[in-house]
């Protein structure tokens, strides 16, 4: 029989805060298996807009119904290529990863890189990377974390901390590049694997241990195999 006939067809639905669309249909055999399947898709995919065509975003499927199989966001990264094409000469990449809370209490880790239009010194650098983080930071905590990552993803971020940090320094480009959504089933499915793994080495220490001893057993025994010939003899009548 076709492997493909026994599969079932599911909508892959993008999360609420980007609309709820059908945006890719995937098959499987048994609807349990999609429960956390991780997706990696363009952006352009979701929102049909082809300058998301460098972003990538990573949905978790967490729920399925009536053939819908509905997603969390956990991620998203701008393109190396696209990254690449923003430092040049004279130029200057300053990196600020920021780990925090959103309004709504959802725990994340957001990567933004601020280049420069000019060269800069160390006091300047030090001053719009703290300037970046402050703003991020003030940003997230009066922000639900749908509406941010969708600040994110349609460039309505990157323009405040541009203005901010340009009156440090000429700016070229504020890039919001790379959001990590912190998952506690990560870390428990970690603990859970450790506890498999070090049961399992228990249990073959255990094992190869009774062999040990059951070895020095038999070692130890008096029985010879002429003794035991001889128990196996009949009992004369």
């Amino acid at each position: 029989m076709d492997s493909w006939k026994s599969k079932s067809w599911y909508n892959l639905v993008s999360p609420k805060f980007l609309g709820e669309v059908k945006i890719a249909e995937i098959p499987t055999s048994d609807e349990d298996h999609l429960i956390n399947r991780v997706i990696a898709l363009p952006l352009k995919e979701v929102t049909h807009d082809i300058s998301h065509m460098y972003t990538t975003v990573r949905l978790r499927v967490e729920a399925i119904k009536d053939k819908n199989a509905y997603t969390k966001f956990i991620g998203h990264s701008a393109s190396r290529e696209y990254l690449s094409t923003l430092g040049r000469r004279n130029r200057d990449v300053l990196r600020v990863v920021l780990t925090t809370t959103s309004k709504d209490g959802v725990k994340f880790t957001v990567k933004t890189v601020v280049v420069t239009a000019v060269p800069c010194s160390t006091p300047q650098r030090k001053a719009v990377r703290n300037a970046t983080l402050n703003e991020l930071k003030r940003i997230i905590a009066d922000t639900r974390f749908g509406d941010f990552i969708q600040g994110v993803l349609y460039n309505k971020i990157n323009p405040q901390i541009h203005n901010l940090v340009k009156k440090i320094v000429p700016i070229y480009r504020v890039e919001l590049y790379k959001t990590e959504l912190f998952e506690v089933f990560d870390e428990t499915a970690v603990v859970e694997l450790d506890r498999t793994k070090k049961a399992r080495e228990e249990a073959v220490a255990k094992a190869a241990s009774d062999a040990v001893v059951a070895e020095a057993k038999l070692a130890e025994s008096p029985v010879t195999a002429a003794t035991e010939e001889k128990a196996a003899e009949p009992t004369p009548a």
